[in-house]
């Protein structure tokens, strides 16, 4: 059963819940926030795993979660995803948004249970990221969205928010202030309170746990810096369905498939490599179609994205194989490093070493094998 083919269902925006978040002064709420144990705000991608596939989760199949069970428990590390993206957006149906909240929380604290009883690694088996995409600012589920984003968070059980459908950094900046004020009740004393300013200058607030932004909108893509830019987007995720839609491309498939998202693909990456932030490449849409989805991972790999979300458990394998360094390239990354090494102790050695006595090797090239590296040791 295809786990992530769902209807776009179009609904009348209601009215943006009003939220008196707009230029946090406190000076003592700040350093409380950067000095949480819980929750980092700090950006840098080497603080995470390896991400080479990201698993969708609709929280209302309950098939789906069972599954999932399951290929968390798997002895098998190639086919366990390196994130799970519990999805309660998209993936769920408007009248059903309810009933997946709880059945998620529920599976949640099962899994949490279940780890303690078993005294496997917490969450995730293969310790990779729990993320949740919550439902819009703007739509009538996401102050309930948030709360459960939040509460799981706060014991470990989620690792970071996904905001669907992000224009600029605004949309973000509204979901961190609505974070902040929830946080600010749990903590809330009279040396640590948020102090609202009700001016007409607008401070870029901080979300308390990590944000990860869907890139698929036009808009989204031309205000990339503003959205990248900020220290608690961690990551971000290209949903190239929503954005084609928006592009009112064409479907079409081979060589060509993907030649009008290009640029826009291009924008995401160089932001996110701008300011050091994971970037994940967007769903492909035929579980079957084996070669064509491997294709997609070879481009994304060579655009230099980091992983690639995926909508089947049989894609996990595929993603995890392509996206992760091959035996060839840990090889010559190994013979780079070697010959650096050696070049480096010589009285003559001038900044440059010479592989195979053919390939001018300089310490930018040794970067890149190194980095090659640390990804193997982290599959191992």
């Amino acid at each position: 059963m295809l786990w992530g083919a769902f209807d776009k269902i179009i609904h009348p925006a209601p009215t943006m819940p009003q939220i008196s978040c707009r230029h946090i002064v406190d000076v003592v709420t700040r350093r409380v926030f950067s000095t949480s144990s819980l929750f980092s705000s700090t950006s840098s991608s080497t603080s995470y795993p390896l991400i080479r596939s990201v698993l969708y989760v609709p929280a209302s199949n309950s098939r789906a979660l069972t599954k999932l069970d399951s290929i968390l428990h798997s002895g098998k590390a190639e086919e366990r995803p390196d994130a799970i993206m519990y999805d309660l957006e998209d993936g769920v149906m408007p009248d059903k948004k309810n009933e997946a909240r709880i059945a998620l929380q529920e599976y949640l604290m099962h899994m949490k249970d279940v780890d303690k009883e078993t005294s496997s690694v917490t969450k995730n088996i293969n310790k990779g990221l729990n993320l949740l995409r919550i439902n819009r600012y703007n739509t009538p589920w996401f102050n309930e969205d948030a709360s459960l984003a939040y509460d799981m968070s706060t014991i470990g059980l989620i690792d970071g928010i996904v905001l669907p459908k992000i224009n600029h950094g605004k949309d973000v900046d509204d979901v961190s202030c609505h974070l902040l004020l929830q946080f600010n009740n749990v903590v809330s004393d009279t040396t640590t309170s948020i102090s609202m300013a009700n001016t007409t200058t607008t401070a870029t607030t901080t979300s308390p746990i990590p944000l990860w932004a869907m890139i698929e909108t036009p808009r989204a893509i031309l205000s990339l810096k503003e959205i990248t830019s900020r220290t608690d987007v961690h990551g971000l995720i290209l949903g190239t369905n929503d954005l084609g839609k928006d592009l009112q491309l064409r479907p079409s498939v081979g060589p060509i498939a993907r030649s009008g998202l290009v640029t826009s693909i291009q924008y995401t990456i160089l932001a996110a490599r701008a300011y050091n932030k994971i970037v994940i490449d967007g769903v492909y849409n035929d579980i079957h179609d084996e070669n064509g989805f491997k294709n997609e991972c070879q481009q994304a790999k060579a655009w230099g994205m980091d992983g690639k979300t995926l909508i089947h458990p049989k894609q996990i394998a595929w993603a995890n194989d392509i996206l992760g360094p091959s035996d060839e390239e840990i090889d010559y990354a190994h013979s780079v490093v070697r010959c650096w090494e050696d070049a480096v102790n010589m009285s003559s050695f001038t900044g440059v070493a010479v592989l195979d006595g053919k390939i001018m090797i300089e310490e930018l090239h040794v970067d890149i094998a190194r980095r090659i590296l640390r990804q193997a040791e982290m599959i191992k």
